[in-house]
């Protein structure tokens, strides 16, 4: 443990004492997040269907930054996150939780919706941690495939993880206008092959990205490659007429323009099955990765489309007429009926009449 986890639960165990005369409020609901500032994605996609006369909502969202201000800011709101805990009867949680994981309070509910529909790579508890993740009482799903992974990775029983689906999937089966034609009018009657790949390393150490050299891929003259890098990687600078960094873009709009999805271990795929268009795998560090790190999937057998490991294996299939199999969305994504947002709801509803 490190010296600014020593202080942090020094500071933690102090105010729990000294908090000792805080109750718990049994309406309360409080949205917890690391990694964003105001309400987006499936955070808003449930609050919006909760009743503010049935609970009282509460939020308590930053965005962390690696910086010494950042962990300045962190320390500040994990003080913070304790009083909330003690105050709710649930707290809502996007993404892993230090604060939770060690002084979570025994009466104190906590719904894990997690940020991605599935895991390619292993993630949570199934990897070397700096502390373990812990003390989660629901996690959500989007299918049984999960259930015995997630029990792993959050170290919870499989009937604590709840197949609903993630929230803002429903968005990806409407039918919506983008103005992103507006904002990018050189994508106009192109070709769009979306490269979205997932990033190595991690927010505290620090993040990068493997990345495919541009200057080896043989692009046709009406074809564009977009790039959706991580959100702390979205300044990399690409020097190409024929591929954009859109990673200011969102995602769900980049997915509905484009014709083809290009990642690698991105839980992406997962979203992007939903629109039955044709996907590839560009893994050059397979083997290292699968070392390091390993997966959850078999993705030689399990995916739904070519895997490459170099710039020529990409050509030669980026161009053919590839076949969609919806094997994969049937084993990875259950619902496919937009009611995610309502199913979880439904089970924040049962939470807090228990």
């Amino acid at each position: 443990m490190g010296l600014s986890k020593i202080i942090l639960n020094i500071a933690l165990r102090i105010l729990d004492v000294l908090t000792f005369f805080v109750k718990q409020d049994s309406k309360r609901i409080t949205f917890v997040s690391l990694t964003q500032s105001e309400l987006s994605s499936d955070f808003k996609k449930i609050n919006d269907l909760l009743d503010s006369d049935e609970f009282h909502i509460h939020y308590n969202l930053i965005e962390f930054e690696s910086n010494l201000l950042g962990q300045l800011k962190y320390f500040f709101n994990c003080l913070k996150q304790l009083i909330d805990l003690k105050k709710s009867k649930l707290v809502i949680l996007n993404d892993n939780n230090y604060v939770v994981s060690f002084f979570k309070p025994e009466q104190t509910k906590v719904l894990q919706i997690w940020h991605a529909p599935g895991a390619v790579k292993k993630f949570g508890n199934q990897i070397k941690r700096k502390y373990p993740i812990q003390n989660y009482d629901y996690v959500i799903c989007n299918s049984e495939y999960w259930k015995a992974i997630y029990s792993e990775c959050f170290n919870v029983k499989e009937e604590q993880v709840i197949v609903t689906g993630l929230p803002r999937m429903d968005d990806l089966l409407k039918d919506t206008t983008s103005d992103f034609y507006i904002r990018h009018p050189e994508c106009k009657n192109k070709k769009l092959i979306l490269y979205a790949p997932t990033f190595r390393g991690n927010i505290i150490d620090g993040l990068k990205s493997v990345c495919m050299d541009f200057d080896q891929l043989h692009l046709n003259e009406d074809e564009i490659l977009l790039c959706k890098f991580h959100p702390l990687l979205k300044d990399m600078e690409i020097n190409h007429k024929q591929v954009i960094n859109v990673s200011k873009e969102d995602l769900y709009d980049l997915m509905k323009v484009s014709h083809l999805l290009i990642s690698d271990y991105s839980s992406v795929f997962f979203d992007y099955c939903l629109l039955e268009k044709p996907m590839i795998a560009f893994v050059p560090d397979y083997e290292s990765y699968e070392k390091q790190i390993g997966f959850n999937i078999d993705l030689y057998s399990d995916f739904d489309g070519p895997i490459c490991t170099n710039e020529q294996q990409l050509n030669e299939v980026i161009h053919c007429d590839l076949k969609i199999d919806s094997q994969f969305q049937r084993k990875f994504v259950e619902y496919t009926d937009g009611m995610n947002s309502y199913r979880v709801v439904n089970l924040i509803k049962q939470i807090m009449n228990h």
